[in-house]
């Protein structure tokens, strides 16, 4: 069995669904794929069993969700932190260890997802270099590409984990970054032994949010169009300019949700006048009735929040920057966008896994 242990340098980085299209890949090869995560820091619970919730989506996704209780058996809440601090508690690595054996099975792959960064995890004794060792697993490492410091993080990488590390994905790439990372970076990563299987450049749908998701964020009320929740925000528009301006920038962009004031309804009616998927209102200001009735009309969720504009921008910025795949055209997406930038034959082959056809080889 091979165990394949998906990390990154820094929160955030898009390891879980990288992971999760890896272990497609490898599941629709026919191999008998499985997933598991030794520190979780999001509690689910299901039936009488707590558990981390982005382990059991991607097992779920997989399909290797059957042993549930063994999925994730450390999570790191602040509860838990705190008994560290008092000396009350410490990590039991045989258990972990023991779990990790019952989540394999007859798994001919495991897959094990990382949490945070390279440190998170230590205050247990299971950062990323432990866990590696502890699993016997080799290292993906997942970075968010953001300028010179991120290579700098992949070197520490290899550092700590050494010969454990298969290579490095550079994810969420920016156009502009996309030449001097194959120019320039690629090459001398590559002359001092880490391989780099790819670099995934941002992608819009994947960057997009849904309204549920912003409305449960923004602790914001939803005064209509409930069923209309589940769309995709891929753009935000700050409605703060003239009715003319605002009506000629909204017709140019339809995946969008405006944020403005409850006392602008020109600006709102503007809005709905296009293609929209939201309006945010700040300051707790409630629209006008005939505003409630159009938006209820062509079917766009008014959502009503208390903090000002800048501040609904500010925790916009933050959680679009701190997205978590759950939508089935999203993982689609993601599909499509690793296998386009990423050399997958190259990384199996690194892990010791014959290449696995893609969907555009397969008969």
């Amino acid at each position: 069995m091979k165990t394949i242990y998906v990390t990154s340098v820094a929160a955030f980085s898009g390891k879980s669904l990288v992971g999760l299209v890896l272990g497609l890949r490898l599941r629709d090869a026919g191999l008998r794929v499985g997933y598991f995560k030794a520190v979780g820091n999001l509690p689910t619970q299901v039936g009488d069993v707590t558990t981390d919730e982005d382990a059991l989506f991607v097992a779920q996704t997989l399909g290797a969700a059957d042993e549930i209780a063994c999925l994730c058996p450390l999570l790191l809440t602040p509860e838990r932190a705190e008994r560290v601090f008092k000396g009350e508690e410490q990590a039991d690595l045989a258990r972990i260890r023991q779990a990790f054996d019952c989540a394999a099975g007859n798994r001919d792959v495991m897959l094990v997802g990382g949490i945070g960064g390279m440190a998170r995890g230590s205050l247990v004794g299971l950062n990323a270099p432990a866990i590696a060792d502890l699993l016997d697993a080799q290292a993906l490492l997942v970075a968010r590409y953001e300028s010179e410091v991120t290579v700098e993080e992949v070197l520490l990488a290899r550092s700590l984990l050494g010969e454990r590390l298969a290579g490095v994905i550079f994810n969420f790439v920016r156009e502009a970054d996309l030449a001097v990372l194959a120019s320039d970076v690629a090459p001398y990563l590559e002359a001092r032994g880490i391989r780099v299987f790819g670099a995934v450049p941002k992608d819009p749908l994947l960057s997009s949010v849904t309204v549920r998701e912003l409305a449960d964020r923004l602790g914001a009320k939803v005064l209509c169009c409930e069923n209309r929740l589940d769309e995709l925000v891929g753009h935000f528009v700050i409605g703060a300019m003239n009715v003319a301006s605002a009506v000629k920038y909204f017709r140019e962009v339809g995946d969008k949700a405006v944020i403005t004031g409850g006392d602008r309804p020109d600006i709102q009616l503007a809005a709905l006048q296009t293609p929209t998927r939201a309006i945010i209102l700040s300051g707790n200001l409630y629209p006008q009735s005939a505003i409630i009735k159009r938006a209820q009309h062509v079917g766009v969720p008014l959502l009503v929040a208390g903090a000002d504009t800048l501040t609904l921008v500010e925790e916009i910025d933050r959680i679009t920057g701190q997205l978590r795949v759950r939508e089935r055209v999203k993982i689609d997406r993601a599909r499509a966008v690793l296998d386009r930038h990423v050399d997958f034959d190259r990384l199996l082959h690194s892990l010791g896994i014959e290449p696995v056809p893609g969907p555009n080889e397969r008969s």
